[in-house]
């Protein structure tokens, strides 16, 4: 007597059910054809970074870089994050289409949904950091190739936290109100997490649990080697900490907000 046996699904491909290259092209498409959009996530960051970075007249080097490179990595990894959030709007406006809900009758999983948003926001990420980059070496940013290369690299990989973040308030939100609320989070996060201004002492101890801090220790870690202009060292095991466990937190908030926005449409 023999029996008969369905092959089993691997887990990975069963979790992104209905991933589509071709889904993920037509989106960013659509992305980039929204040019205030893309004007605020490109032209904010570099007006900031000419303001306080490039315009200044600093001396000396912090680490490896002069001053002005410090700063541009601190913008464009400010950039790129705002970049990734540009997801927020996306899913509210499908949400209220009821585009989402189509979905669900189709083979896409949440979770292969989430990886494609992620994937488009990774690829508009990347035009920030690339913007501040030219900006920045047109501008007097100094610092050595490997340690350039390095930070925005890191800067851009990082920012892929945001995109799950973006997921989550596009989901769990309005249209009207997504955008205007994860704008005025990531500005709160900014400061927090020792972006716009160096931290030191118990503010420095705080920052550390934000969600900001680790991508943004990270990419300046080429820079500094974990040194903070005021001389306190910050481990590479703490950054490197702080942004899979935020990381884990918003795919999951996503992920959840994703579907229970479908369920109740």
């Amino acid at each position: 007597m023999t029996t008969l046996t369905t092959p089993s699904t691997p887990p990975v491909a069963g979790l992104l059910r209905g991933f589509s290259t071709t889904y993920v092209r037509r989106d960013l498409r659509r992305v980039l054809r929204n040019r205030r959009a893309m004007i605020f996530t490109l032209l904010m960051p570099t007006v900031l970074y000419i303001v306080f970075g490039a315009s200044q007249k600093f001396s000396g080097n912090i680490g490896h870089a002069n001053t002005q490179a410090y700063v541009m990595v601190h913008m464009a990894v400010y950039g790129a994050i705002l970049a990734t959030t540009t997801n927020a709007a996306a899913v509210a406006l499908e949400q209220q289409a009821g585009w989402t809900r189509t979905l669900r009758l189709t083979r896409l999983s949440p979770t292969a949904y989430v990886v494609a948003k992620a994937i488009v926001a990774m690829s508009v990420a990347a035009l920030p950091l690339i913007l501040l980059s030219i900006v920045g070496a047109a501008m007097g940013a100094s610092a050595p190739i490997a340690v350039w290369i390095g930070s925005v690299v890191l800067g851009w990989l990082g920012s892929a936290v945001f995109a799950a973040f973006g997921l989550a308030m596009g989901s769990g939100l309005r249209s009207e109100a997504a955008m205007q609320a994860s704008g005025g989070v990531l500005t709160v996060l900014a400061f927090a997490g020792n972006v716009f201004v160096p931290l030191k002492g118990a503010m420095l101890t705080f920052s550390q649990f934000t969600p900001m801090f680790g991508v943004n220790a990270l990419a300046n870690y080429p820079i500094t080697s974990g040194y903070t202009p005021y001389g306190d060292h910050i481990s590479l095991w703490v950054a490197i900490a702080n942004v899979v466990v935020w990381g884990a937190i918003m795919a999951v908030a996503a992920a959840y907000f994703f579907r229970r926005s479908t369920e109740r449409l």
